[in-house]
């Protein structure tokens, strides 16, 4: 017997040294193992994946950075042990943001599965295609009355059967808009959205618009706005954002300007630079960066601009075309394609959580979760008949609960939001809702309609108390569903602990070295009085640290040469320069000069400029004197008064980049304390065997 059992126990050992072997310890910090499935599973997330997809990756590069990672994991365990150990976990701040991150995330899965597979699909497959639409709304309260409501419906009803008989939308459109606001300015395409795509509208909206053919006018839609008409007036395939730079010259007048944008084109036909041709664009916010326009919306765009992009290809630039807002040239730069329908699925269920569209998931996910979770209602749950005992013919079924006390509580003006409620108006509190292991009372549903009052029409109380109780059902499901969350999805569990690590980390890093580097004076002081001496004016990467050739100069604008010819004025100027007048001196001396002395029309200032990083002075001009140029009227004096060297930069100019240095130097010292508390231990020769 005990030879067996000798045999069993190595049997034992054997077997829990093969899993060791299978399944070792990467490293120890605070006495806790992380082995190789862990470390590996945060390893190709971060790093990993993207290296081992790519077969041109040498396998020095994929070993240096899988050695690299295995210091910074190191680093970062250490530094959550202490960030635990000092409360980092629990502070208000961190709970607050955690809170709103959380429910971001969990929206998605408090929603039915195969509603929200089939709302993702939908909104897929209208991401394929950009509509450009416009549309007429006649405003309407959500809870409007059934009267007002149908008012509504006929008037926009009456502005449908004008359109369809023949009149223009637009025409229609402008006429009813001035008719709600006199005052209003209409516009030439009054209701003109532009393009737009999935989730770029409110659902119902977007519902109506997709099932439009191009020139069709829909029947009136209902959204939370009121009534629409939708005319569809153009359907193109999908651009997404794109990279475009452009050329425009205003006018409202296709006739003003044409000749202005033919030459325009034809430079640029003839091989001119699209940057230096844009220098004629009226768009001053983009002219001076070669028209540029990055990462431009659909939405934000005129639609000629994007029927007119679906025909470029990248680097190509338009024909001259009219809209509008005037003459146009664009030039394609970059756009973007529908990405895989799998890497769309995380941006479409997060705009979900903030889209009318998932409304119909969530009601059928509450509908599951009653079953699930067996949910009793009691108000509708019979009292049981005592065994032997049958009910009489017609005698009314008894419930175990009753709403009966909030019906005559709650008043008609609760439907108003004028209910000034508190808990001692209810007196019989009792059960009236079981959802998991939480009971609900009529005291909780009574607390539930004081915060859920309505500014709207009267409504019976009884109505009013059963419309709520409805809502509060399904809010208390969701409630109990999401506090489920983590332990029926570890997914979902994984990912929001990994956000709070992030975010305890952050806090960790701002508290412990980067605010303790900013506040640390002498220390940063002393760094720089080394550093710096490390630093030299020929390594390129040293560059930053050291100011080029730089000059101190007064420059002066004169408003109008008739008041002092630019000669006179070079002449006082530099009759000042030898005697080292300051800039007020200066300016005092060219008034003096003036025939009317009118302090205005002189503007001085006082400037240090950097060779390389300015305009107001040419190569040429890098010498003590005094340098004019053209302006408009008048003109512009650049007096250089000294023409300062190549030398280091003061602590203070070159704080930014030694900050930064000096943190970097913290946290290695710091992260150097945390593995020594918190003996971490790398198993260097695991690491080694580790292939990916």
């Amino acid at each position: 017997m005990k030879k067996v059992l000798l045999t069993i126990a190595a049997l034992l050992l054997m077997v829990a040294a093969g899993a060791q072997n299978s399944d070792p310890v990467v490293m120890e910090v605070a006495g806790r193992q992380i082995k190789k499935s862990e470390f590996m599973k945060e390893f190709m997330t971060s790093v990993g994946d993207r290296l081992a997809k790519n077969p041109q990756t040498p396998a020095a590069e994929k070993r240096q950075a899988l050695e690299e990672y295995v210091e910074l994991f190191a680093n970062f365990r250490a530094k959550l042990a202490d960030a635990y150990a000092l409360g980092f976990d629990t502070t208000e701040a961190l709970r607050q943001e955690l809170k709103t991150y959380r429910a971001e995330l969990a929206a998605p899965y408090l929603i039915d599965s195969v509603e929200l597979e089939r709302i993702l699909h939908e909104a897929y497959e209208r991401n394929h295609y950009s509509l450009h639409a416009a549309h007429i709304l006649l405003y309407l309260a959500p809870d409007a009355s059934a009267e007002d409501s149908a008012k509504t419906y006929n008037r926009i009803m009456e502005l449908r059967n004008r359109i369809v008989n023949g009149e223009d939308f637009f025409a229609v459109s402008a006429e009813e808009v001035l008719k709600q606001n006199p005052n209003a300015q209409v516009r030439p395409y009054e209701g003109d959205l532009g393009f737009f795509t999935a989730f770029d509208m409110v659902y119902p909206f977007e519902n109506a618009a997709y099932g439009l053919k191009v020139g069709e006018v829909s029947m009136p839609v209902r959204t939370r706005f009121g009534y629409h008409l939708i005319k569809l007036l153009d359907k193109v395939q999908m651009t997404g954002k794109c990279d475009m730079a452009h050329i425009w010259l205003s006018s409202q007048d296709s006739n003003l300007r044409r000749n202005e944008i033919d030459i325009c084109y034809n430079r640029l036909v003839n091989g001119e630079d699209f940057a230096t041709v844009a220098l004629r664009s009226d768009d001053r916010t983009t002219r001076d960066n070669g028209g540029l326009m990055n990462d431009a919306p659909l939405n934000n765009l005129p639609p000629e601009y994007v029927k007119v992009a679906q025909n470029l290809k990248d680097g190509e630039f338009s024909k001259p075309f009219f809209t509008q807002y005037g003459w146009h040239i664009i030039k394609l730069i970059r756009h973007d394609t529908l990405a895989p329908y799998e890497n769309m699925v995380p941006y479409y269920k997060q705009r979900m959580s903030r889209d009318q569209r998932g409304e119909n998931s969530r009601k059928s996910f509450v509908r599951t979760c009653r079953e699930r979770y067996n949910v009793v209602d009691l108000t509708k749950t019979p009292v049981e008949q005592p065994k032997g005992k049958k009910r009489k013919k017609n005698e009314p079924v008894k419930m175990q609960a009753s709403l009966q006390q909030l019906y005559e509580i709650v008043p008609v003006e609760a439907t108003r939001n004028q209910w000034k409620y508190n808990d001692t108006m209810v007196t019989d509190v009792h059960p009236i809702l079981i959802v998991g292991d939480r009971t609900y009372t009529t005291l909780d549903l009574a607390r539930y309609i004081s915060v859920h009052q309505r500014a709207g029409r009267a409504l019976k109380s009884e109505y009013f108390v059963n419309l709520r109780y409805g809502e509060f059902i399904d809010s208390v499901v969701m409630v109990y569903a999401d506090s489920r969350l983590e332990a029926e999805h570890p997914d979902f569990a994984a990912v929001v602990d990994e956000y709070r690590r992030g975010l305890m980390i952050f806090n960790y890093n701002n508290d412990m070295v980067w605010k303790k580097t900013l506040h640390d004076s002498a220390g940063f002081a002393a760094f720089y009085a080394r550093e710096s001496l490390t630093k030299r004016m020929d390594r390129p990467e040293d560059s930053v640290y050291f100011w080029h050739k730089r000059a101190r100069i007064v420059k002066i604008d004169v408003v109008d040469s008739a008041c002092l010819a630019p000669a006179k004025a070079a002449k006082i100027l530099n009759k000042a320069l030898k005697k080292n007048k300051g800039s007020m001196e200066m300016k005092e001396m060219l008034l003096s000069a003036m025939v009317a002395r009118v302090p205005s029309m002189v503007s001085v200032e006082p400037d240090i400029i950097e060779h390389g990083r300015q305009k107001m002075l040419a190569d040429n001009q890098w010498a003590k004197g005094v340098y004019l140029s053209p302006k408009a009227k008048g003109y512009r004096a650049v007096v250089v008064e000294e023409v300062l060297p190549p030398m280091l930069k003061e602590q203070m100019a070159a704080r930014g980049y030694y900050l930064n240095a000096y943190q970097n130097e913290m946290e290695q010292q710091h992260n150097a304390e945390l593995r020594r508390k918190y003996n971490v231990k790398i198993n260097y020769d695991v690491v080694k065997q580790i292939k990916y």
